[in-house]
């Protein structure tokens, strides 16, 4: 395999700095965050979105095409995995990628979901794994959510963050006055039935606010839809995850009409 950097104290001040990534402060400061685990690692290696791998000193072989992968890769301890991982049985790997340019919201494209003050790391990522296979075309987030590229939802993206851009915004009110062709369409418990909902057409964007509040009332009176899934059993309300999975697939099973 060649010669290879080697890491085997987390006392390294290399490891320091990627220590760093597991914070959002740390990550604006450097621009990048941690991708663990043999999946996650293949995404970015497909995606050419890590600068560098890191791997673990006894799975050298079994993940050598990431030491090859053409980046800077180091060969580290278990110690210095498990400082950096944030699930409870590491794999032995960890890429080390950079965060996305932000894009301007006007290039975003037809289909699009917005989440406001989403808190929960693990439903961010879950819902941005779902509009990944969902063929959705954008995720926008405002200052009270959740950071996308925090561990826990990355990892829940199962790769999305590498494939479906997000848009962040300082004031989601102002970003959906940018999307003036876009139906907005709220998920709202005191809105009208949702499954009752004429056609939204081509240009979409989906409302889903936080787990126990929901919709901001500013970011409501800006929906062209108000609409309530239905909820005929005992519970008082739905994961927000699940209800924007099925207000994403309603309109995948819909289409354009």
């Amino acid at each position: 395999m060649g010669l290879l950097k080697e890491i085997t104290s987390t006392a390294n001040p290399q490891v320091k700095r990627w220590r760093q990534l597991q914070t959002s402060a740390g990550r604006r400061a450097h621009g990048l965050f941690l991708a663990e685990g043999e999946h996650l690692c293949e995404e970015a290696l497909k995606h050419s979105a890590a600068v560098r791998f890191l791997v673990q000193q006894d799975k050298a072989e079994q993940y050598a095409r990431f030491i090859h992968a053409g980046c800077e890769a180091f060969l580290v301890s278990q110690q210095v995995i498990k400082a950096l991982a944030d699930s409870k049985t590491p794999q032995g790997c960890v890429a080390v990628c950079q965060i996305p340019e932000s894009l301007p919201l006007a290039s975003a494209g037809p289909r699009l979901l917005a989440l406001n003050r989403l808190q929960d790391p693990g439903n961010l990522g879950t819902i941005w794994r779902t509009l990944d296979a969902a063929g959705f075309d954008g995720l926008i987030v405002d200052p009270g959510c959740a950071d996308p590229f925090s561990p826990k939802a990355v990892r829940a993206s199962m790769g999305a963050v590498f494939r479906v851009p997000v848009y962040a915004c300082d004031s989601l009110a102002e970003a959906l006055t940018q999307l003036d062709h876009h139906v907005k369409v709220a998920g709202d418990l005191a809105g009208a039935p949702y499954y009752e909902h004429p056609p939204f057409g081509e240009r979409v964007c989906l409302l889903v606010g936080n787990e126990g509040a929901g919709l901001e009332e500013e970011l409501l009176s800006l929906a062209d839809y108000r609409l309530r899934l239905p909820i005929p059993g005992g519970a008082e309300s739905l994961n927000a995850a699940v209800a924007a999975g099925l207000m994403i697939y309603d309109i995948l099973q819909r289409g354009d009409s």
